[in-house]
C-alpha cells in the first residue's frame, strides 16, 4: 500500500463520491477489464468524471490500470481494503456476485 496515505485519507479518498462508488461497483461485478467507455456504458458516468475518479482510485490502489493498446481497469481483488469493500457490497445487495 501507498505510504503517503494513512488510512483515513485511503478511505475517504476510495469512497469521496457516488461516482466512485458506482465504478467500484461496475467493476467488481465484471471479471473482465473495462475500459473508461465500457465503465460509462455500465455507470452512466461522464467520460471526464471517471478519467478523473480513475486516476484517484489508481492512486490509492484501490484499482488496476492495464496499459494495453487501450488502457482497461480492474478491480484490485489483491488490495484488503477492496475486499472487504466488495464483500459488503455483495451482503447488502448491491452486487450479486464476487
Amino acid at each position: 500500500m501507498n505510504n503517503t496515505f494513512h488510512v483515513k485519507d485511503i478511505v475517504e479518498k476510495g469512497l469521496g463520491s457516488i461516482g466512485k462508488i458506482k465504478i467500484l461497483k461496475a467493476l467488481a461485478e465484471e471479471k473482465k477489464l473495462l475500459t473508461v467507455y465500457g465503465l460509462h456504458k455500465k455507470t452512466y458516468l461522464k467520460r471526464e468524471d471517471i478519467k478523473r475518479n480513475l486516476a484517484e482510485l489508481v492512486k490509492i490502489e484501490w484499482v488496476i490500470e492495464h496499459k494495453i493498446s487501450t488502457n482497461l481497469y480492474s478491480i484490485n481483488r489483491e488490495n484488503a481494503y477492496v475486499q472487504r469493500l466488495v464483500l459488503f457490497f455483495y451482503e447488502t445487495g448491491y452486487i450479486d456476485n464476487i
